[in-house]
């Protein structure tokens, strides 16, 4: 995915840090790793999730929620799948997922054509939240 997604994101985009990587997940930030956009293969379940975590304090990962749930409609206009909620450890998440029994040719280029899209809508927003929050 790391090589599939430098490939086609815009050059503005392609300098992001990895934080982790492996068959079965993949962790990526543009320099705030509590803010990170992941995909991450549930085995058990048969699903790839794609999507845009926030992992920070938990004073942070609440304005994270807040501001994106205040901007819900326009990320629904660009990733209509995409569902913000609360999730494991105080943390949130914003995504989607996919069927993935296995992760072949097929599911790995959806899945890199679905994160291509989440960073591109979701960063600027994630900037735009940083800035805010500032």
């Amino acid at each position: 995915m790391r090589k599939g997604l430098r490939a086609r994101l815009p050059a503005e985009l392609r300098g992001f840090e990895l934080m982790r990587g492996h068959s079965r997940l993949l962790k990526l930030h543009y320099g705030h790793p509590e803010l990170h956009f992941e995909a991450w293969h549930h085995t058990g379940d048969g699903r790839l999730e794609v999507g845009l975590h926030f992992e920070g304090t938990a004073q942070q990962n609440v304005r994270a929620f807040d501001f994106f749930r205040e901007h819900m409609v326009e990320v629904k206009a660009a990733l209509r799948r995409a569902e913000l909620e609360p999730w494991d450890r105080g943390w949130s998440r914003l995504y989607e997922t996919l069927p993935a029994t296995v992760l072949d040719e097929r599911v790995m280029t959806s899945a890199v054509d679905l994160m291509h899209d989440y960073i591109t809508v979701l960063q600027p927003l994630v900037v735009r939240f940083l800035d805010e929050a500032a």
